[in-house]
């Protein structure tokens, strides 16, 4: 049997990972995998995962220097594609992530100019990365477990920068398991190169190789393991979820999906005007509307609705500062929640993909409640993202306006067959098959283990 360190950084990867069959099925693969984790002196982890062998780590968190380099360097990369998804967020650090710090904002913008004119900028930057520290714990890993393979998760982001680093170091074949559908085309270039991916979708695949020259031969597109039990029956029936929250279960519902301050800060205000329009009979009788929060998210702003009559605010569970430890009974409270909609909106979630497995009706918002902004820092950016222009691509729709937020309500309460077809569209596009993605991801990570980055299993 063959040994492979798999990096678990964040909760999100437990629920994907280990709470799904793709541990047990590399395992079943003639695979031992090692899971690297903050989580491994957590009793109720260790207890949880007692079959597995369990080694603690930090996941690594660059000082201020290194990560400026690294910035840059996502910066740079970004120049080599005008008008990309990695070109606008280049711009927005340039100027309105930066709007307070001007010599921030100047910095970045002469970064991203000399990008732009110097073609050599990139590779002139990226020469600095054998000075960038090799953290020698690592080394200790690599020598206690002697592994014939690395899997590592969160690969645009430094988490697991150090493993990849001391995987190349040792010549240990290294895989990374592409975390979510945006990373690929939005968080910047690969920082340390690992030999081969795992996608979840055709999309991302493509995206891998025309942003980031990753050969397809060694990309293997499997679906998404945490969408998998979608295919299972619901678990909660409506009206047993309806009066579990203090709902009358003969009317329709409104599920209102939140985003958080940083995606969306005026998302207050947009909710707000979803709750004036139901308070004024602009949906036929005044329904029931139940806010999910994002897991991140539990600002003391929602207090003003917390208690109103017909309004449940959901805060989901496992949530702690940004990480979301989501187990089983939590994707299926989600499921529950979809389900029992019969109109849900959201900005630019995740969430919107479930919906469309559920075949229940939803809309995008892409405003700004009382605010006109540039483009760059309105909602409405998200949706030129090439990841989620996808969504309205497929037609799923965008509500640009309070109007359009009031006519799509509507439209969708009245005719929950509306936009069928789109919704259909976007799960083939975004998921593939739904269902039995967990085994296929094991299986292609148990076949790069065994067979090399050229033998990674496609499906």
């Amino acid at each position: 049997m063959k040994t492979a360190l798999l990096t678990v950084p964040r909760g999100w990867d437990v629920r994907s990972l280990m709470r799904t069959p793709v541990v047990d099925t590399l395992r079943a693969g003639g695979v031992r995998p090692v899971i690297l984790t903050p989580k491994a002196t957590e009793p109720e982890f260790q207890k949880e995962f007692a079959h597995l062998d369990l080694e603690y780590y930090e996941p690594y968190l660059p000082g201020r220097l290194e990560g400026t380099y690294r910035r840059a360097l996502n910066v740079a990369y970004a120049a080599r594609f005008p008008e990309h998804t990695l070109d606008k967020m280049a711009s927005r650090l340039a100027s309105y992530e930066n709007r307070e710090h001007p010599v921030k904002r100047a910095f970045w913008g002469t970064v991203r100019c000399a990008a732009r004119v110097l073609p050599l900028f990139y590779e002139t930057v990226r020469t600095a990365e054998p000075l960038m520290p090799l953290d020698p714990r690592w080394g200790r890993v690599f020598d206690k477990w002697k592994p014939d393979a690395v899997i590592t998760t969160p690969l645009f982001d430094w988490t697991d920068l150090p493993v990849i680093k001391w995987a190349r170091k040792r010549r240990v074949p290294c895989a990374s398991i592409v975390a979510s559908w945006d990373n690929v085309s939005s968080k910047g270039t690969v920082q340390v190169r690992p030999d081969a991916l795992v996608v979840w979708n055709d999309d991302m695949a493509r995206e891998a190789h025309e942003t980031h020259g990753f050969p397809l031969d060694r990309v293997a597109v499997t679906g998404v393991p945490h969408f998998d039990h979608w295919v299972e029956p619901g678990r909660t029936p409506r009206d047993e979820f309806m009066r579990r929250h203090g709902l009358d279960p003969s009317k329709k519902l409104i599920c209102y999906c939140g985003a958080g301050a940083r995606v969306h800060p005026e998302e207050y205000e947009c909710f707000d005007h979803l709750v004036r329009a139901n308070e004024a009979g602009e949906f036929g009788d005044c329904l029931p509307i139940f806010v999910r929060l994002h897991p991140r998210d539990g600002r003391e702003q929602w207090d003003r609705w917390r208690g109103r009559p017909g309004i449940v605010i959901d805060k989901p569970q496992h949530s702690k500062g940004k990480d979301w430890d989501a187990n089983r009974a939590d994707l299926d409270h989600l499921a529950d929640t979809l389900r029992a909609g019969d109109v849900s909106m959201n900005v630019c979630s995740t969430i919107t993909i479930e919906a469309c497995i559920a075949d229940r009706p939803v809309f995008n918002i892409g405003y700004d409640g009382d605010r006109k902004k540039d483009v760059l820092d309105s909602a409405a950016r998200y949706y030129l993202y090439s990841h989620y222009k996808r969504v309205p691509d497929c037609g799923i729709p965008v509500a640009y306006s309070r109007k359009d937020l009031i006519l799509l309500t509507k439209a969708c309460l009245a005719d929950p067959g509306r936009d069928r077809e789109a919704r259909a569209r976007v799960v083939k596009a975004l998921c593939g098959t739904v269902g039995g993605a967990a085994e296929r991801m094991g299986r292609a990570l148990a076949s790069f283990v065994h067979d090399g980055p050229g033998g990674i299993t496609k499906f």
